[in-house]
């Protein structure tokens, strides 16, 4: 791993640490290293909002800014210094929402980011997403949370990249090359079975905002999980203004998300490439193969954790999900994952 700050190239650290999920608009990154007598230089370098760019081999892993700086003085000279930052969508994600009405209207949620984007972070999207006939910003929200809450709805994410702009996508669209075997490209490894967070019906409520009688005032989208077989129903109220079409679309959406986390694994893997030489990157898909862990099915990589250190060298932990969590298909399995090949349910 290579670090840029302050136009200079770093390279020498105890440990270097960079997260990337499907589910955060912006990367995170953590910096370990010795106290040494050039320590005052270090920390100006580093000092709390310095860009700084991480890179694994040739490639860009994280750009973004450092949040925090925390040299550390301990007994008998062991001393060190912590730096830890996210990358530059951290402005949308923690500033207001501007807006000169707060109001949009006919607009998709990705037109609405870049409305909002008054940061230069970059809002882009690669789905064909639905115009929202009205849409209030709630006073003193944040642009992120503005944009998160129509994104929920159409049952895509706002995923944080590496230059450190924001996608608006769903994952299971790509596959990385190879697969992830017990015993073989897998380290360690360990899965959750849990269906506790599974219903039999997903109801949505809400109210149009316009209109009068029933099809306004009392707006409702069900949708069916054909797989759990007790009463398990549960009713959401949807905190903005809605329409039939909306609230059927939350519900589909709620219901594949809780089937899909309902199956979820972690491995760790040697290096930070697949088998064709690409980083792992968060919503692509990866077969996973373990009979101890009871999976053996396509996987969408929630996150990816890079990692380097004197111990282990650079190592990658996957945290892995069905594809339906992050807006895919339903996986299809082997043997092992038979358990888990049918789709979430029937409206």
């Amino acid at each position: 791993m290579t670090v840029v700050a302050g136009g200079r190239r770093w390279t020498a650290w105890r440990r270097v640490m960079v997260r990337a999920s499907f589910k955060d608009a912006a990367r995170t990154f953590q910096i370990e290293a010795a106290a040494e007598p050039g320590g005052a230089a270090t920390a100006w370098a580093f000092k709390a909002g310095t860009r700084v760019q991480i890179f694994l081999s040739q490639s860009l892993v994280c750009d973004g800014f450092v949040d925090r700086y925390q040299p550390r003085i301990g007994e008998h000279d062991e001393s060190e210094i912590t730096i830890s930052g996210r990358s530059r969508a951290q402005d949308f994600i923690d500033s207001s929402a501007v807006h000169d009405t707060g109001q949009f209207k006919d607009k998709t949620p990705a037109e609405i980011g870049q409305a909002l984007d008054k940061f230069g972070v970059g809002v882009s999207t690669d789905e064909s997403l639905d115009r929202v006939k009205v849409y209030r910003i709630a006073p003193g929200e944040t642009a992120f949370r503005a944009v998160e809450r129509l994104c929920r709805e159409q049952g895509v994410f706002l995923v944080g990249q590496a230059d450190g702009s924001i996608k608006i996508t769903k994952g299971g669209k790509r596959r990385h090359a190879g697969a992830i075997r017990e015993g073989v490209e897998m380290k360690k490894g360990e899965a959750d079975h849990n269906w506790s967070g599974r219903h039999s019906e997903v109801i949505v409520r809400g109210q149009a905002p316009y209109g009068h009688g029933a099809d306004a005032l009392q707006v409702e989208g069900i949708a069916r999980d054909a797989e759990i077989g007790r009463y398990r129903p549960v009713i959401v109220f949807q905190d903005a203004d809605t329409d039939k079409q909306r609230a059927k679309k939350r519900a589909r959406t709620r219901r594949d998300r809780e089937a899909g986390n309902s199956l979820k694994a972690t491995v760790t893997v040697q290096g930070f490439h697949d088998a064709g030489g690409m980083l792992w990157e968060p919503g692509h898909l990866v077969f996973l193969d373990s009979q101890f862990l009871a999976v053996s099915q396509d996987m969408a990589i929630e996150a990816a954790t890079f990692s380097q250190d004197r111990r282990d060298g650079s190592i990658t932990a996957l945290s892995l999900v069905d594809p339906r969590a992050l807006g895919g298909k339903g996986a299809k399995g082997g043997s092992a994952g038979a358990a888990w090949n049918s789709s979430a349910g029937e409206d």
